[in-house]
C-alpha cells in the first residue's frame, strides 16, 4: 500500500511539499488561532491519519509563524503545540508508530546564529542567538526524544533562507519577496543588516524536493533514530550581491533603505556545507535569477488578479 502523507502547516514550505508529493496528502484543517484549538485539531487529524491502513505514514511538520524577531511568548506557544502533538503518539498503537516517519522543518539561522565559525555542517555546534533559535532547537530535541520513546523515525531539516512565489507577504519575512514588492508598491524596503551579510537562498520547490526525498530515505533508519540535514542551495551570496541580482533581473534598482531597526539574532555569515546525504543536492535546480523572476511574476499576477 502507498504511504499516507500529512502536511501540517500550509505556508511557503508546506504548500511546496504538498505539490511535490506523488499523491495528494491527507487534507485536514488546523485552527492555529489559539493553542487549545490547535491541539484539538491536531489530535483529531492524527486519529484520522491512522484510520486508514498503510505500509507507512509520513508527517511533514511545516507549521510555524515565528521569525527571528518574534517575541518569546508567541514562540513558546508554538513549541507547546508541537510538544502536545508529540505527546499524542503515546496513544497510537506501537505497530502504527513503527511505520511512521516525522519531518520537522527547522532553521539554519536559528541553529547557528550564535556560532562564529562558518561554514556550518551538521556536526557544527548549534548556538542560538535569539528566542527563535532557542525554540527551534527545543523542538528538534523534542522530536528526537519522541522518536526514541515511541519507536518511530525522524528527519530534521535545518533550512537556509527559503523563498518563492508562495511567500505570505503579511508575514514580512523573506528579503527577496519584500524587495520585489517595492517594484509594485513603490514603498521602500528596509534592510537592517550589512550589505556584506552572507545568506544561502533556496527556492521553495527545490527545498520541498529535498524534504520529500529525505523523508522517504529516513524510512530506512532504525526505529528510534532521527536524521539531521542542512537544506540549502549550497551557495551563499551577500545582501549586496542579492540586491544587484534583483536589479539585473528587473533592469531597475529596487527601493531600499538601510539602517535602523532591530537585527537581533542575525548572524553576519551563514554559509553552510551539508555533509549528510549530499546526493540530495541534485534537487537544487533553480538559479537565483530564475527564482527572483518567478517571485516577481507571481506578485504581478496577484496584483492584476487578486482572487487568484
Amino acid at each position: 500500500m502507498p504511504p499516507i502523507d500529512w502536511v501540517v502547516g500550509r505556508g511557503l514550505l508546506g504548500n511546496a511539499v504538498a505539490r511535490t508529493l506523488d499523491r495528494e496528502p491527507m487534507s485536514w484543517a488546523v485552527d492555529w488561532s489559539q493553542g487549545a484549538a490547535s491541539r484539538h485539531d491536531l489530535h483529531t487529524g492524527l486519529s484520522r491519519l491512522y484510520a486508514t491502513q498503510a505500509d507507512s505514514y509520513r508527517i511533514f511538520w511545516c507549521a510555524g509563524s515565528g521569525v527571528t524577531s518574534t517575541g518569546a511568548d508567541v514562540l513558546q506557544r508554538e513549541a507547546a503545540v508541537f510538544a502536545g502533538f508529540l505527546e499524542d503518539f503515546a496513544g497510537i498503537p506501537a505497530d502504527l508508530r513503527a511505520r511512521t516517519t516525522l519531518f520537522l522543518a527547522s532553521s539554519v539561522g536559528g541553529a547557528y546564529a550564535g556560532n562564529p565559525d562558518p561554514p556550518f555542517t551538521e556536526t557544527s555546534p548549534a548556538v542560538a542567538a535569539s528566542a527563535y533559535g532557542e525554540t527551534k532547537l527545543a523542538m528538534e530535541s523534542a522530536l528526537r526524544e519522541a522518536v526514541a520513546t515511541y519507536g518511530m523515525r525522524g528527519f530534521i531539516g535545518r533550512i537556509t533562507n527559503l523563498y518563492g512565489p508562495g511567500q505570505r507577504m503579511g508575514k514580512r519575512q523573506g528579503l527577496i519577496s519584500v524587495v520585489c514588492e517595492t517594484y509594485l508598491t513603490r514603498q521602500p524596503a528596509t534592510v537592517y543588516v550589512s550589505l556584506d551579510t552572507l545568506r544561502d537562498y533556496i527556492y521553495e520547490d527545490d527545498c520541498a524536493a529535498i524534504v520529500v526525498a529525505g523523508t522517504a530515505r529516513a524510512e530506512s533508519l532504525a526505529l528510534g533514530d532521527c536524521a539531521l540535514k542542512i537544506i540549502g542551495a549550497g551557495t551563499a551570496v551577500s545582501i549586496g550581491e542579492l540586491l544587484g541580482t534583483i536589479s539585473r533581473v528587473r533592469r531597475r534598482r529596487p527601493l531600499v533603505a538601510f539602517g535602523g531597526g532591530n537585527a537581533l539574532g542575525q548572524a553576519p555569515d551563514l554559509r553552510v556545507r551539508s555533509e549528510i546525504w549530499p546526493d540530495l543536492q541534485q534537487y537544487v535546480s533553480t538559479s537565483l535569477p530564475a527564482g527572483i523572476d518567478a517571485v516577481f511574476r507571481a506578485m504581478t499576477t496577484s496584483v492584476a488578479h487578486p482572487s487568484m
